[in-house]
C-alpha cells in the first residue's frame, strides 16, 4: 500500500460524475464466513501513509474537483490506529481548503463503540457510512461468524451513529441456513425501526473461495462455480428452506421498502434524528445541477404522484427542525426516483430466473423418480 502511486485522474472526465474516489485501506480483521474481501486482501488491514492520501487528495483539488469523494475501503476502521494517525492530518488539509470534498465511506458496526473516532470522522466532514447490518436474526449473524454485528444491540448502535451525524446506508441480505421464514419481513420491519432509507438488499452468494463456498462445495451444494452480489441474482446454492420462498421474500421485502409511502415517511423519521453536519461547507455545487435536482424531486414526488401532501410537509419540516441536513434530505429523497424502476427489474428477473431453476430442477429430478418407479 506504501507503494501505490496517485492515480491519474486527470484521465477522467469528471464533469460525468457524482463522486470521486480514493482508497486509504485493505483488509479487514473480522471473520464474516461470506465475505470474499479477506481472502483478497487478508484479515490484516494495510494503509497508506497520511502523505500518499493527502497527495491523492491535493490531485483531485488541483484538478477542479469539489464535492463527494467515497473511500471505498472495505472497512475504513480496520485498522484504527492508523485511522486515527490520518484523520487529525485530514482535518487539517480540508480547514485549510475550506472542506473541499465530503467523503462517504464503509465501515462495521463496532464504530458505535468509539466515539473518539466518530468525531474525529466528523470533523473531517465526513457524512454516511455503509455498514453491513446483514439481518436482524442472531442465529444467522452467529452463524456467519458476524461477530462484531452483536456486542450491541443493533438498534441502538444505529441510532447513535446516526445521532450523531453520520448517515447510515445498510447492507442486507436473506437466504442464510437455518433461516427462519419471514426473514424479509424481519429486514422491512428493521428499516422502520431504524429509519435508515437506503439499503444494498440481497439474496446470499456463495463467492469463489470465501469460507461459505468451501463450506457448501464439501456439503455438494453449490450451484454454480461463481457468485455476484448483484440484487437480480438468484442465489448460486441450495438453501436449506426453498428456494422459491426466500426469492418471494426477497423480491417482497424490496419492493416493500421503497413503496413510495413508506419511504418517504422512512427518511423523513431518520433525518428528524440525524444529527446536522459538524463542518458548515461552502455551497459548491453549480447551482443549476442543484435548482434541478430539486426540481425534478419536487415535480415527481410532489406534484405528479399521490406522495405530494407527504412530500411538502415532510420537506418543510425538516426545514423547520433540522435545517442543516437539508442536502442530504433531498438527495435521498431523490434515491426513490432510482429504486422505484429498479424494484421492478428486481421481480421480473429473479422470478425468471426461478422459472428457470424450477425448470432445471424438474428436468434433474424427473429421470431419477422415473428409476425410481421403475426398481
Amino acid at each position: 500500500m506504501t507503494g501505490t502511486p496517485v492515480p491519474r485522474y486527470d484521465l477522467l472526465e469528471m464533469a460525468a460524475y457524482d463522486s470521486m474516489s480514493v482508497q486509504f485501506s485493505r483488509g479487514c480483521p473480522f471473520q464474516c464466513e461470506f465475505c470474499d474481501i479477506i481472502v483478497l486482501y487478508g484479515r490484516k488491514p494495510r494503509t497508506k501513509t497520511p502523505a500518499q492520501l493527502l497527495a491523492e487528495l491535493q490531485r483531485l483539488y488541483d484538478l477542479g474537483w469539489r464535492g463527494g469523494v467515497f473511500m471505498v475501503d472495505d472497512n475504513f476502521i480496520g485498522n484504527k490506529r492508523n485511522v486515527k494517525l490520518l484523520l487529525p492530518e485530514l482535518k487539517k488539509w480540508q480547514a485549510e481548503r475550506g472542506y473541499p470534498f465530503r467523503f462517504d465511506t464503509e465501515a462495521s458496526l463496532d464504530l458505535a463503540d468509539d466515539d473518539e473516532l466518530i468525531d474525529m470522522m466528523l470533523d473531517c466532514n465526513f457524512a454516511a457510512v455503509f455498514m453491513g447490518i446483514e439481518t436482524p436474526d442472531t442465529d444467522s449473524l452467529q452463524l456467519t461468524k458476524k461477530f462484531q454485528n452483536m456486542r450491541s444491540p443493533l438498534l441502538e448502535a444505529i441510532d447513535k451513529v446516526t445521532g450523531k451525524g453520520l448517515r447510515v446506508i445498510a447492507g442486507f441480505i436473506v437466504g442464510f441456513d437455518g433461516e427462519k421464514p419471514g426473514a424479509g419481513d424481519r429486514i422491512v420491519a428493521f428499516a422502520e425501526a431504524t429509519g435508515i432509507p437506503t439499503t444494498t438488499f440481497a439474496m446470499l452468494q456463495a463467492l469463489p473461495h470465501t469460507a461459505l463456498w468451501h463450506r457448501l462445495e464439501k456439503e455438494g451444494r453449490l450451484r454454480a462455480a461463481d457468485g455476484n452480489i448483484n440484487q437480480t441474482t438468484l442465489m448460486n446454492f441450495v438453501p436449506t428452506r426453498p428456494v422459491e420462498d426466500i426469492a418471494r421474500e426477497y423480491v417482497e421485502a424490496f419492493c416493500a421498502l421503497y413503496e413510495p409511502v413508506q419511504y418517504l415517511n422512512r427518511v423523513h423519521r431518520y433525518f428528524l434524528k440525524l444529527g446536522a453536519p459538524r463542518v458548515q461547507t461552502p455551497f459548491q455545487w453549480p447551482a443549476w445541477v442543484v435548482v434541478r435536482a430539486l426540481l425534478i424531486v419536487a415535480w415527481r414526488q410532489g406534484v405528479k404522484r399521490s406522495t405530494r401532501g407527504l412530500f411538502w410537509h415532510h420537506l418543510f419540516d425538516i426545514l423547520r427542525r433540522n435545517p442543516g441536513v437539508l442536502e442530504q434530505y433531498v438527495t435521498v429523497c431523490a434515491h426513490n426516483e432510482h429504486f422505484l424502476e429498479y424494484r421492478d427489474i428486481v421481480r421480473q428477473q429473479i422470478e425468471a430466473q426461478l422459472a428457470a431453476y424450477t425448470q432445471e430442477t424438474e428436468t434433474t429430478t424427473r429421470p431419477v423418480a422415473a428409476a425410481l418407479v421403475e426398481v
